[in-house]
């Protein structure tokens, strides 16, 4: 089984808020064709092109309609997006919170100061500074609940953030709920399909395998397994992850032939990706060795375990705990199939090995 690290990946979900140029006036068609170009520039990367033409789409609306106007709140969102995006946090945060301070002062405006407090949020986030970050983004789901947008996507985008942010604190308990509000809402949506939508299912999915709640966990990942089948991404390291620990529960459960195909294609993703001597690939292969075993398919398991030793061998040497590790499993299969002369031979060399060391493997890998 793979090692559960020690700090969840923290998943960040940004949202840029470009706002619409539809109420622009009509007497005023430049404001939007520059907004416009601004955002396409950025999405190319031509950052100086967008800076200067929000910049200047911004010194144009403050001198048209004041600086207290709806739509110079969106263009200094906007700039403060551009920025953030290039982690220039310190240019962003003074943009953000003028946007923001504008909003607060227009009735009817809740949504917008919900989307500029999320902003916020995020960029606190991206910078650690995450109880300023949780404030906000409970304070941007009060404005929802509020308002009666809490069911919308947006929110299960706050939702996941925030689980995000517990995560990284160790806090289990209001990560899971979190990653479940936000589950529910990609569903009740209809967006579950999406980019966003997998991250909070991976994401609770691991809360729960790494609780041994496999019976919560299971229809997760098989969903999300699905989710990238669907969209042609699973040739990557969390799919690798997701077959890995969904064969895991089958395997721990006695349900060995779903298990099989899961682990040879965490397998074939892994060479693929990284060349058949890397040490995830070692990882694979033991992983599918140890299900052979466990269904008493020494000759299966043996070429496996003796694989994954040579990998490990060569990428770690001969002194490695991980390099002992493998030489005791492969031992110990070598005797249950009976082949006790070269069990001792491995057992011998393991104990001429360097103890006192810690194996960064799990027993049976």
């Amino acid at each position: 089984m793979k090692t559960p690290k020690p700090t969840p990946i923290v998943i960040l979900f940004v949202l840029f808020l470009i706002m619409s140029t539809a109420g622009v006036r009509a007497q005023q068609p430049d404001w939007g064709r520059s907004l416009r170009a601004a955002r396409s520039a950025a999405q190319n990367g031509d950052y100086a092109t967008a800076l200067n033409l929000y910049k200047q789409t911004l010194a144009s609306q403050e001198k048209a309609l004041g600086p207290n106007h709806a739509q110079v709140a969106a263009t200094l969102n906007n700039l403060a997006v551009l920025y953030h995006n290039q982690s220039l946090y310190s240019q962003a945060e003074p943009l953000y919170k003028r946007s923001l301070s504008i909003w607060e002062k227009i009735p009817e405006k809740e949504s917008r100061v919900a989307a500029g407090l999320n902003n916020l949020a995020s960029m606190c986030h991206d910078q650690g500074r995450d109880a300023e970050a949780v404030a906000l983004y409970n304070r941007t789901l009060g404005i929802w609940q509020k308002s009666g947008h809490i069911e919308d996507s947006a929110a299960a985008t706050a939702f996941s953030s925030l689980g995000s942010i517990y995560s990284s604190q160790h806090n289990d308990p209001l990560a899971q709920e979190s990653y479940m509000r936000a589950v529910a809402l990609w569903q009740k949506a209809g967006s579950s399909e999406g980019s966003d939508a997998a991250s909070s299912y991976a994401s609770l999915a691991d809360i729960y395998y790494f609780q041994g709640k496999y019976s919560d966990a299971e229809p997760l990942y098989s969903r999300l397994l699905a989710i990238r089948s669907n969209s042609g991404s699973r040739e990557n390291a969390q799919t690798i992850e997701v077959l890995t620990n969904l064969a895991q529960i089958y395997r721990s459960q006695g349900r060995y032939l779903e298990a099989e195909p899961l682990l040879a294609s965490a397998l074939s993703i892994s060479e693929k990706m990284l060349g058949a001597e890397n040490l995830a690939v070692a990882a694979s292969v033991s992983n599918l060795a140890m299900l052979y075993n466990c269904e008493g398919k020494y000759e299966q398991a043996d070429p496996l375990y003796k694989r994954a030793l040579e990998i490990r061998q060569k990428n770690l040497g001969f002194d490695h705990p991980d390099v002992l590790h493998s030489m005791q499993i492969y031992a110990a299969l070598l005797r249950q199939e009976g082949r006790k002369a070269e069990a001792q031979k491995l057992e011998s060399q393991a104990a001429r090995m360097p103890t006192g060391l810690t194996s960064s493997m799990t027993a049976g890998s």
